[in-house]
C-alpha cells in the first residue's frame, strides 16, 4: 500500500509524498511518478537495487535506513549551473538533519556525492547522494535527487571498498521517522534557494582547500584550485602545476 499527500508548510512547498514497503529503487519510481505529478517525494522501507554514483550497487537492511528521492518535473529551460545545485541540496540537507540529530558527532561532505561521519578509525561514508536528470534532447524536462542514510545499520557488505557506518555505530539512537520527516523539510527549503547561494555553501561544506587530493587510476597528488558554477571540481598537480577536471568517471580521494 502507499500513501500521499500534499501541502504548503511556512510558506514552503511540500512534495506529494508516497511511501512504499519495498522498491526496486526509489529514485526510478519517483520518474516515473513524475509523468503524473509534478514535485514528488518517494520513500521505502527497503530497496531491491539501489544504486550510487556509477552503478554501484546502495546495500541496506529492510526497515533500517532512509532510502528517499526528491523528484521534480522541470517546466521550462533549465542552466547547467541550477542542475548542478541539486547536488548540492541534497549533500547539504543530508549534512544538517544528521548534525541536528547527532550534535556530537563530526560530519563533512566528501566530493562529489558523500557524508562522512568521523570514527575512531578515521571517516567513513554514512550517506550518500545520487542526482540524475532526464532529458529530452538538450532540454532537462526533470530532475531526482536520491537521498540514503546509513541509520540502524551493523553490518556491511564485504564487497564495499570503503569503511562505511551508521548512526547506530555511532551509538545515536533516532527513528527513521523523524530523520525522514526532517529530511523532507530540509530538503523543501533548500529547493526554494536560488543556485548561487546553494553552490556558495555546498563549496564552504567541502572544505577542500587544505586537503591533498588523490585521483584513482592517476598518478600523483593534486590541490584543490575551484569548483566551478556547474559543479566540476578543478585541480592542480602538485609536482606539475597541471591544471586538470574530474569527471564523472573519476574516484576521488582526500589524503587525511
Amino acid at each position: 500500500m502507499l500513501s500521499f499527500h500534499n501541502l504548503i508548510y511556512n510558506n514552503v512547498l511540500r512534495p506529494i509524498e508516497f511511501h512504499l514497503p519495498i522498491v526496486s529503487s526509489t529514485n526510478d519510481y519517483a520518474k516515473e511518478l513524475l509523468v503524473s505529478y509534478p514535485y514528488v517525494l518517494v520513500t521505502a522501507q527497503h530497496q531491491t537495487a539501489g544504486r550510487g554514483r556509477k552503478g554501484r550497487a546502495w546495500h541496506g537492511d529492510y526497515g533500517a535506513n532512509i532510502y528517499a528521492s526528491v523528484g521534480i518535473r522541470h517546466s521550462g529551460d533549465v542552466t547547467t549551473d541550477e542542475l548542478s545545485a541539486y547536488m548540492g541540496r541534497g549533500a547539504q540537507s543530508v549534512l544538517r538533519v544528521l548534525r541536528k540529530h547527532s550534535p556530537n558527532a563530526f560530519f563533512r561532505l566528501k566530493y562529489p556525492n558523500d557524508v562522512q561521519a568521523k570514527t575512531e578509525q578515521g571517516w567513513a561514508k554514512i550517506a550518500g547522494v545520487l542526482v540524475e536528470h532526464e532529458f529530452q534532447g538538450s532540454r532537462c524536462t526533470s530532475t531526482v535527487v536520491g537521498l540514503g542514510i546509513n541509520v540502524e545499520q551493523r553490518v556491511f557488505p564485504d564487497n564495499i571498498t570503503q569503511p562505511c557506518t551508521s548512526l547506530r555505530l555511532l551509538d545515536v539512537g533516532v527513528a527513521v521517522s523523524s530523520l525522514l520527516n526532517d529530511l523532507r523539510d530540509v530538503m523543501a527549503e533548500l529547493m526554494t534557494r536560488p543556485w548561487f547561494d546553494v553552490h556558495e555553501t555546498w563549496v564552504q561544506e567541502l572544505d577542500m582547500g587544505s586537503k591533498d587530493i588523490r585521483i584513482a587510476e592517476t598518478e600523483g597528488t593534486w590541490k584543490f584550485v575551484r569548483i566551478a558554477s556547474d559543479g566540476r571540481l578543478i585541480v592542480r598537480n602538485v609536482v606539475t602545476q597541471m591544471e586538470r577536471t574530474v569527471t564523472d568517471g573519476d574516484t576521488v580521494r582526500y589524503q587525511d
